[in-house]
């Protein structure tokens, strides 16, 4: 019974002083209103003034940015798309909404739920995602902005964009090895799995990574992909001094190594010593 009458104690307590309160109409919605429909209108000199010079931008990925940062992205979005729309939020719980939440702790945070629609000016593609965002207050500025949402349609129009112009980073590696003479199926398949669990756990940039054997023959091919060739070399490098050197070097003989995309010179460097054959980016897209 004591129990029972603590519980209900806590109960009649929680509901007599809740920890946040929700409004729909308060300033700070209508600031989040307002600030996306200068979205829509390319407008980035109300954005300069919402957000805080102090402002902390958080993507889905966990990536931050400053201000600066956060204004130059968004900047790259107005280029990257043109009739950008958003729904009207219209507070009746049932579709696109913005929120605010006012804490007992004095912490101030506007939500907004809504569709983000555009027309992408590289692929030439309509686009729809639904996205989730959420802006942490100091007065009448936003300090912290965290999104929650998908970023593949930005990225692709972004990819769009440097195969069009001619500046894509990305570099593919097509190598054509053969499985030397007495190389058991075992010992091949004991390797790749192996090593595949290297590249895995060492090497989340590298992506994809898979080899695929000829059905006629010892010959197989190695796909690799580099967001640039940073990364790319850095791979290159940490393979000639790493746990796999030698036993992929007894397992495989180089056939061919194809390097496609535009790699730097630095990378081109090292890429030579394996005799490499370049293939840049003429038309179409890598990823």
């Amino acid at each position: 019974m004591k129990k029972l009458l603590f519980l209900i104690s806590i109960v009649a307590i929680s509901c007599q002083s809740p920890y946040g309160s929700v409004t729909t109409t308060d300033q700070k919605s209508k600031i989040v209103e307002e600030l996306f429909k200068n979205v829509s209108d390319e407008n980035i000199d109300y954005l300069k003034e919402v957000f805080s010079d102090e402002m902390e931008f958080v993507d889905s990925k966990g990536n931050t940015l400053n201000k600066e940062g956060f204004i130059a992205g968004v900047e790259n979005i107005f280029g990257l798309f043109d009739n950008i729309q958003f729904e009207e939020a219209d507070a009746d719980a049932e579709g696109s909404e913005i929120e605010t939440t006012a804490y007992e702790n004095g912490i101030i945070w506007t939500n907004i739920w809504n569709t983000f629609s555009a027309t992408g000016k590289y692929t030439g593609q309509q686009v729809s995602f639904p996205f989730h965002i959420s802006y942490k207050w100091k007065g009448n500025q936003i300090i912290k902005e965290v999104q929650f949402f998908d970023s593949s349609t930005f990225e692709n129009e972004m990819n769009a964009k440097q195969s069009a112009l001619g500046t894509a980073e990305d570099l593919v590696f097509n190598l054509e090895l053969q499985i030397r003479r007495g190389v058991s199926k075992a010992t091949l398949d004991s390797f790749l799995e192996r090593i595949g669990k290297y590249i895995r756990l060492n090497e989340p940039m590298t992506s994809p990574y898979g080899y695929f054997k000829s059905e006629k023959s010892r010959l197989v091919t190695l796909i690799e992909r580099y967001p640039s060739s940073t990364e790319a070399l850095q791979h290159v490098v940490d393979f000639e001094n790493g746990p796999f050197f030698d036993e992929f070097n007894s397992i495989f003989e180089f056939k061919r190594v194809e390097i496609i995309g535009n790699p730097s010179a630095e990378f081109r460097k090292k890429a030579d010593t394996y005799g490499a054959d370049y293939r840049p980016l003429i038309g179409g897209w890598i990823k």
